[in-house]
């Protein structure tokens, strides 16, 4: 597809389990901050003053130093066991959940098409039709198999690459989102900030 950029582009696709894991994969890490590391360090820096008090508090029933190291060690490597059990829960359980949400919706799966054109981008599939205006378009990103456009940290339209055709019709398609998203960059686009 090369010449002049078409007027409007619209693209046909379905969803898998696989490309929703995927895409919730990549707005999870774009979400994540430092705070929730800090976090998971702090509970595991935690277990060593909570060793240390059963420690203390076993030398001081027992009277016993071999004792109350022995509690000591154990309530450590009890504290760390729980802690990497809560995440490998958490995980676990968020993709479960993530799964059964997906089986509820009555269209999850079902063909959708996106249309892109000169006043943003249209998504419609069987139950629904949502629009967005390039300005609330923050930005495109191609991951892990995907086309992203982004609303903050939020991805609102996930395309699989495929969807999109050969390397020409992509390319082509990236460069008709990358160019109405520079025009509401310009100061008379409308896009601020």
């Amino acid at each position: 597809m090369s010449g002049p950029v078409p007027d409007q582009l619209a693209v046909a696709f379905e969803l898998t389990a696989d490309d929703y894991r995927r895409a919730f994969a990549v707005a999870r890490r774009r979400q994540s901050t430092a705070y929730g590391t800090l976090a998971y360090v702090a509970v595991l820096f935690a277990a060593i003053p909570v060793a240390l008090a059963f420690r203390f508090v076993g030398k001081a029933m027992t009277g016993d130093g071999e004792a109350a190291d022995l509690i000591g060690r154990c309530s450590l490597f009890a504290f760390l066991l729980g802690a990497v059990a809560m995440v490998v829960a958490g995980l676990l359980l968020n993709r479960k959940v993530l799964g059964l949400q997906l089986d509820k919706r009555l269209n999850a799966y079902a063909t959708k098409t996106v249309i892109f054109d000169a006043t943003g981008v249209t998504l419609s599939g069987q139950l629904s039709q949502a629009n967005w205006s390039w300005a609330a378009i923050s930005g495109i990103s191609d991951e892990r198999g995907l086309l992203l456009l982004w609303i903050g940290s939020h991805p609102v339209v996930v395309i699989p690459r495929g969807s999109l055709g050969d390397d020409g019709a992509r390319e082509a398609a990236y460069a008709f989102i990358r160019a109405r998203l520079s025009q509401c960059a310009t100061p008379d686009g409308g896009r601020s900030g």
